[in-house]
């Protein structure tokens, strides 16, 4: 592979995109060889933003045509396994927004290319690079808390319904809230504590009072259960106060219990508290700073080291999410991993 990695985007259907885009555009390892937009509103609001400029309208004819090493996926969610896929069979790395796809069908066949092409797939999950959750991560892995015994977490989202994308709302485009956003809890507990998800125990969604897209179930929540019992409940709604977007405490929260001790961290709180339970008094620890950009340099680093294939905890969150919103779509419960 040459020394500076070429990547192509196709979508940019969500505003992760951007920040995406923008981080390896910075990169001095990375040359953004070509942009494809196949939809024909994004494209205009994309020319009137002035940050992106659009070079191919046909995804497969930037495939063919564009000479490129890493594919970035950021169409609606139904559409990105179809364009992983391809990018995969064509002999492209890929890096997609999450959630790489919305089947479990598609999941399969994208693990098995990974595996056949020896080609690297990642996901935009950044909840690894804050620092409260590498502080946490540490004190887990020391035994800090003894052996994890529960974990609960609150990933109320705020549905900001004048901003939100369109096809959030058409049929079949999204997918299920669980999903959209439990994929980053489950990859980050998996990442955590070193270990895998063995029942889903039950999973909900449902329309919470939005009038406005009677079919959209605005609000979900899951109960899971890790290898070694360890139990999990979250909630991954988007009923959280538009007002407050997402300053609140709540947002991307944790608590971690252990046989010694109880651990709160989250992603707007200014420290990480320490309950341990030889103590009556908690400790309230510095978190080191983020790392900015961090899942795209472990998956470049892993692209040029030939070691970032297949991408198993990509694929089980992926799975384990995919399962929990299948769960709670068919009202069915107690599902083995």
């Amino acid at each position: 592979m040459a020394e500076v990695l070429k990547a192509a985007f196709v979508g940019f259907r969500h505003m992760h995109m951007f920040d995406i885009h923008a981080h390896l555009n910075k990169s001095k390892d990375v040359e953004i060889a070509a942009v494809c937009e196949e939809d024909a509103q994004t494209r205009n609001e994309l020319a009137a933003d002035g940050r992106i400029e659009v070079s191919h309208t046909v995804f497969e004819d930037m495939l063919e045509a564009v000479d490129f090493d890493l594919l970035v996926v950021g169409e609606v969610f139904s559409g990105r396994g179809r364009l992983i896929r391809a990018a995969l069979e064509a002999g492209k790395h890929v890096l997609s927004d999450k959630p790489i796809c919305t089947d479990l069908e598609q999941l399969g066949e994208i693990a098995a290319l990974s595996v056949r092409q020896h080609l690297v797939v990642g996901a935009a999950l950044d909840l690894r690079d804050a620092g409260a959750f590498r502080r946490a991560r540490q004190l887990i892995r020391s035994g800090t808390i003894g052996a994890l015994r529960a974990v609960t977490f609150s990933a109320q989202h705020p549905l900001l319904l004048d901003t939100r994308p369109g096809w959030y709302f058409e049929n079949g485009n999204h997918g299920g809230t669980i999903n959209d956003i439990a994929i980053h809890a489950v990859d980050l507990l998996q990442w955590i504590s070193d270990r895998g998800f063995s029942e889903i125990l039950a999973a909900r969604s449902w329309n919470a009072g939005l009038s406005a897209a009677p079919g959209f179930r605005n609000a979900a929540q899951v109960i899971l259960v890790m290898d070694g019992g360890c139990g999990v409940i979250g909630d991954v709604s988007y009923i959280s106060p538009d007002g407050f977007r997402y300053s609140l405490p709540q947002y991307w929260r944790f608590n971690f219990w252990g046989d010694r001790g109880m651990i709160e961290s989250g992603l707007n709180l200014p420290k990480l508290s320490l309950y341990r339970s030889d103590a009556d008094t908690v400790e309230e620890m510095d978190l080191p700073p983020d790392r900015s950009g961090g899942y795209l340099e472990d998956l470049l680093l892993a692209i040029r080291t030939g070691r970032g294939y297949p991408n198993t905890a990509l694929f089980s969150a992926t799975e384990v999410c995919l399962k929990a919103q299948q769960a709670a779509d068919r009202g069915v419960f107690g599902i083995s991993l």
